[in-house]
């Protein structure tokens, strides 16, 4: 008896298994009937969304939120007038959207997002991961490619700050160990071809030679020691007018030299600044050399003092040189990276260290024979 009935709820049990296979069946595809896809409503749904979201054929944009007219700082109306996906999409990564939403058009599932980059309505490079998938049955359209774009900009910068700021702790280390070895012999050296030159009456020209090369050799020690040496900070209140000014006084002789003038504008009365007075007449003592020896031919060089926003000063160093070409912006500040035949890099880099404790920035833009401006954000936390 126990064994018919243990059969008999089995039997049961399947068959209604059955039944209710049947039943699901039949309500999903009722309820597949019921819900056919409302693009009024799709649209409503994604409008207000916080990331980025393309609806395009892969040649044409059919439709984005606000979040991606804000992205390329389009207004709907300006995207409607240009639509083309290639317009928004960089040069350098057209090709490998084309293969990638060829490979999304074939399947349902989502792609993986990768990097990417856009240019906005004002040409701004704008970096972004993507992901896409494939809608069937848009209206007038039918199969269309929904993409989804992250931007990554910050994320980017504080990726780059990382670098820099591990690279600047290793060339430290190297400095440190470097310069012990080398000032010695080097200290040495120098008195002994000063001592020899006074005792040996032929000879002069050769003395003089080595001794220019030897004090070449001390003062790239001295940029390594710079950035070595572990920094005793005493950070004290200071007027950065007063700063950059006693900076002026000891640059103007340099700059007569040179045929350039040194023309300064402080848009704020007062620049009260918690600083280390020393390193950052450093830093500006650094830039304006660089601004001076980029003009073989003379020239001016602007120094502008202004706030930038509620919470920063900004100091802007402007020349009228040679330039530095596009490609090499994003190596300025790397150790041994110089666009002078006798400079080392270390000295610009040793201004990254300085304005980075600080908690500040600096911001390079140039272009060969156009001149070179720099920027030092600073926080007013005077």
């Amino acid at each position: 008896m126990r064994r018919k009935a243990v059969f008999c709820n089995r039997s049961l049990a399947l068959s209604l298994k059955r039944r209710l296979n049947l039943k699901a069946g039949s309500t999903m595809k009722e309820t597949a009937n019921d819900l056919r896809p409302d693009f009024m409503s799709y649209r409503r749904l994604i409008k207000y969304l916080p990331e980025p979201i393309f609806v395009h054929d892969g040649v044409t944009v059919l439709f984005t939120n606000q979040a991606g007219l804000r992205l390329l700082e389009l207004t709907e109306a300006e995207l409607l007038s240009n639509p083309y996906v290639k317009y928004y999409l960089h040069p350098d990564y057209r090709e490998q959207a084309k293969h990638r939403l060829a490979q999304v058009f074939e399947t349902d599932e989502p792609s993986d997002f990768v990097e990417s980059k856009l240019l906005s309505a004002t040409g701004e490079v704008i970096d972004v991961e993507a992901s896409s998938i494939r809608i069937r049955n848009y209206p007038g359209k039918g199969t269309v490619i929904q993409s989804v774009f992250r931007d990554i900009r910050d994320r980017k910068k504080e990726e780059e700050a990382l670098i820099q700021s591990e690279k600047l702790s290793v060339v430290g280390q190297m400095a440190a160990g470097i310069a012990h070895e080398i000032r010695n012999p080097l200290t040495s050296l120098i008195g002994f071809s000063k001592f020899l030159k006074t005792r040996i009456d032929s000879y002069h020209d050769y003395f003089d030679i080595m001794l220019v090369e030897l004090d070449r050799i001390n003062s790239i020690v001295q940029e390594f020691m710079a950035l070595a040496k572990p920094q005793a900070n005493h950070f004290r209140h200071h007027d950065l007018i007063k700063i950059i000014q006693s900076v002026l006084t000891l640059l103007e002789t340099q700059a007569i030299i040179n045929n350039v003038q040194l023309k300064a504008e402080y848009r704020v009365e007062t620049a009260m600044l918690l600083c280390e007075e020393n390193q950052m007449k450093q830093v500006f003592v650094n830039v304006l050399k660089n601004a001076i020896e980029s003009m073989p031919r003379g020239g001016t060089v602007s120094i502008t003092l202004k706030s930038a926003g509620a919470r920063n000063f900004a100091v802007s160093i402007t020349d009228e040189g040679i330039g530095i070409p596009e490609e090499q912006l994003p190596l300025l500040g790397g150790p041994f990276f110089t666009t002078k035949e006798s400079g080392t890099g270390l000295g610009l880099m040793v201004c990254y260290r300085i304005i980075q404790g600080h908690h500040g920035k600096i911001d390079i833009s140039s272009s060969s024979g156009r001149g070179t401006t720099v920027t030092i954000t600073l926080p007013k936390n005077g």
